[in-house]
């Protein structure tokens, strides 16, 4: 019975994204001198492919995950979803400009760039060429306008094909690209590495990535403290109830598996069941803290790897805004958020092949981190969300006609 518990869990620990992704990167940093160009071009050429296929499909995947989500929210807690989504999109747009604040007084130092060496120029053997089916951001907006009239004037046969679209995007990304995500990454990696791109990177930059995970750290006990009213045992109450749902979510690297236990923290915390079920849900994929503190922050990191210009402030808020929207399309798929973010990171940041692929690389590795940023800041979210309804109550009812004729 040892020996069998014993070996269901090393194939968990086996087919943990992270884990196989580690291993790839471990494997390419340690053999990529001793595989010849040709071996190299190979493993690029695929990466190459993958690539191509993930932005073809990503049109499809931010339609159908943004319009399933709308739709599904009932006529009558319209209102109460807008106000919510509304807060949630403030929280995020300030988050990010927080983290750029940090990335530009973080990195914008000489000691956080590494200079790319010159080097061979590998490449593909091919490309697939697919063509553009639509732009990221029309199949945003697409989206969101299906999605809306779906919900206030549903209709069968729209659902239908939403739905279809979304569970075949579903079971490309979960059956197809993840398990080639090390692939994915291993041939841009192998690029870098042959190209002598990444000498001395961790190194150089430990001390960047310990403040950007600080900062996270310190951002969230703040919004601990407002969550509890800066009261300490309300703290550590709320961060009790909460703990199993973190911890959870940073093995799982999912903020799904962790929603049972957000919701059970939710409801102690709160003490508002019907609150709790319906802010925990509709934020669990659009409100990612931890995502919207690191993920820019790693963006600014590899643009000065590859001596790229920090953008400008306009460059910037664009990519906030999209950034935000894209929050729709990243749940239900490890390492989401930094698959649905490739191309707003081309169109503003410019990034090309090698940089996104590092990026991804970085990310996954931080994405347990990201992860339990996400899932700690939501249950502290949903408590914070309870007193600015409480405070609105409030000041309707002091404005109400009965209260002034008292």
């Amino acid at each position: 019975m040892d020996n069998k518990n014993f070996t269901k869990g090393l194939k968990k620990i086996v087919l943990n994204p992270l884990v196989q992704l580690l291993c790839a990167m471990i494997l390419c940093s340690c053999y990529y001198s001793k595989l010849s160009s040709d071996t190299i071009r190979f493993f690029l050429t695929i990466s190459s492919c993958l690539r191509e296929t993930l932005i073809f499909v990503l049109p499809f995947l931010l339609f159908s995950f943004i319009s399933v989500a709308l739709s599904a929210i009932p006529r009558e807690g319209m209102l109460f979803v807008l106000g919510l989504m509304l807060v949630v999109f403030i929280s995020n747009f300030m988050n990010i400009m927080i983290s750029g604040m940090l990335g530009f007084c973080v990195l914008s130092g000489s000691q956080s760039k590494e200079i790319v060496e010159a080097g061979i120029n590998f490449t593909p053997f091919f490309t697939l060429n697919l063509p553009v089916i639509a732009s990221n951001s029309h199949a945003l907006l697409m989206g969101v306008a299906v999605g809306f009239i779906n919900s206030f004037y549903p209709n069968d046969t729209v659902t239908s094909i939403i739905k279809t679209i979304h569970d075949w995007v579903m079971m490309f990304m979960k059956r197809f690209f993840v398990p080639l995500l090390p692939v994915f990454v291993s041939g841009f990696l192998l690029k870098l590495l042959a190209e002598g791109r990444l000498t001395g990177f961790i190194t150089q930059n430990s001390s960047v990535y310990l403040k950007i995970f600080g900062f996270l750290l310190c951002y969230l006990l703040l919004w601990l403290a407002v969550a509890a009213s800066f009261k300490r045992d309300r703290m550590i109450e709320i961060l009790k109830n909460a703990f199993p749902a973190i911890i959870t979510a940073f093995s799982t690297m999912s903020s799904a598996a962790a929603l049972p236990l957000s919701l059970n923290a939710a409801e102690k915390n709160t003490k508002d069941k019907v609150l709790a079920d319906a802010v925990m849900p509709l934020t669990l994929n659009f409100h990612m803290v931890g995502d919207t503190i690191i993920v820019p922050s790693l963006a600014m990191l590899v643009l000065l790897t590859f001596n790229h210009p920090l953008p400008s402030i306009s460059q910037f808020v664009m990519f906030g805004i999209f950034f935000i929207l894209n929050k729709f399309a990243g749940g239900g798929v490890p390492s989401g958020t930094i698959m649905v973010t490739v191309p707003i990171l081309q169109q503003y940041f410019g990034f090309d092949d090698a940089m996104t692929a590092f990026i991804i690389a970085l990310y996954g590795v931080v994405d347990p981190i990201a992860t339990a940023g996400n899932v700690t800041a939501n249950n502290f979210f949903v408590v914070i969300f309870q007193k600015i309804r409480k405070l609105v109550k409030r000041l309707k009812f002091w404005r109400s006609p009965n209260m002034v004729s008292k």
